[in-house]
């Protein structure tokens, strides 16, 4: 078996196919431990995924717990919302990548760093992978394989080879670094919350890290960000300023290291699947971040893609229809969490509705919990599609 990629979603796959008993290779073109743009948050979903992969204890030890979201509006108004039960995660990609990557290797799959797909081939029983390699003087190596989990990022090379296409080039983009020094919120444990700040047409996730630094990340619009280009730092700053519940506390924060950019964000592939060729992660699909879900769903399409190679192995090997099951089962798991997305940012987009949804849920701390465990993956996507649920958030 052989795993491109590893990040969260091939660093899952390839430790659940080692621990059942399966020779994996895991390539990445990186060498690990190495910098990601993301916002370094785990919902309370991801928990459960990383229990089953075996790594659920080494992340929560490197991590600081988030117990909820504090929402602002776009006027101001906040709501602290609390999980149900249990918590998300604030850790760096840089450490959560490379703890995961060890758990592969732990589980038994082979890592292999530096090394970059250049080639795909399939013949009537096997795929022959080409990468190059690069420490010293650089080499090509060939790896062959029964099925080939793509879990190679937004920009997959898997998914080109196979013909799944390009991301979209439109659509909102991130930008955001690491902040020293960002003031907490009066009379609150910061610690204890993520934060989402949300204007007209632009939103911005904090998440607190066990260093003492924040990831403050913002996104926005294509044509915005080019409008920043040669001043990108002071239009970062100039960003943060101008929402309320930051105005006043980045006075005398700071920049530690440089502005990281990535997108565009949310799109989905054609097909996840190819003949003896799965696609895992954001290889496969790419959810806007507001939902604070894309870990999880990369941890989860791993899961999911193992389990599909591994049904297709012992039934004698892939074949059209049991790896279009794969596709059935990312439908199931997802298609309900990608609706909410759409929904969600049709309304925090619309500054009057924001606002009164935000109002709601912090005279109605019920409201908070069932609206953030839905976008936690702690419930139910479709339990705040309740007629209930909805006549309280609007207040009807």
């Amino acid at each position: 078996m052989l795993v491109v990629g590893a990040g969260p979603a091939g660093s899952a796959a390839a430790a659940l196919l080692a621990r059942r008993g399966c020779r994996v290779v895991m390539l990445d073109r990186a060498r690990f431990p190495r910098p990601k743009p993301c916002g370094d948050y785990l919902n309370p979903g991801c928990a459960a995924v990383l229990d089953r992969i075996g790594a659920r204890d080494v992340v929560a030890g490197a991590a600081v717990p988030v117990a909820g979201m504090r929402i602002v509006a776009p006027n101001g108004a906040q709501a602290a919302t609390m999980f149900s039960t249990g918590s998300g995660y604030a850790v760096t990609r840089t450490a959560l990548d490379h703890l995961l990557v060890a758990n592969a290797a732990q589980a038994g799959a082979s890592v292999i760093e530096d090394a970059s797909v250049v080639r795909l081939d399939r013949d009537a029983l096997r795929i022959r992978v080409t990468a190059e390699r690069a420490r010293g003087q650089s080499r090509s190596e060939q790896y062959l394989a029964r099925v080939v989990i793509g879990a190679d990022g937004l920009r997959s090379k898997v998914a080109r080879m196979v013909g799944a296409g390009d991301p979209p080039r439109r659509g909102r983009f991130t930008i955001g670094g690491y902040v020293e020094g960002l003031a907490p919120v009066a009379g609150a444990d910061r610690h204890s919350f993520g934060e989402l700040h949300l204007a007209a047409d632009r939103y911005c996730g904090a998440a607190y890290l066990p260093d003492g630094l924040a990831n403050v990340t913002i996104a926005l619009g294509q044509r915005a960000l080019r409008a920043w280009r040669g001043s990108l730092e002071a239009h970062y700053w100039a960003a943060l300023r101008a929402f309320p519940g930051l105005a006043g506390r980045v006075s005398r924060a700071r920049l530690v290291g440089g502005l990281r950019t990535s997108g565009p964000l949310a799109f989905r592939r054609r097909s996840a699947v190819d003949p003896r060729v799965l696609l895992a992660g954001d290889a496969a699909a790419f959810i806007d971040p507001m939902t604070g879900q894309g870990v999880y769903l990369a941890l989860r399409s791993g899961e999911l893609a193992a389990d599909a190679a591994v049904r297709a192995l012992d039934r004698g090997g892939p074949t059209s229809r049991t790896l279009a099951r794969y596709e059935r089962a990312r439908r199931r798991a997802f298609g309900d969490a990608f609706f909410l997305s759409r929904l969600l940012q049709a309304a925090a987009f619309r500054p009057a509705l924001a606002t009164h949804a935000v109002r709601r849920m912090a005279v109605r701390p019920d409201l908070g919990t069932r609206f953030i465990d839905a976008v936690g993956n702690a419930a139910p996507a479709t339990s705040v599609f309740h007629p209930g649920f909805l006549t309280g958030l609007l207040g009807i």
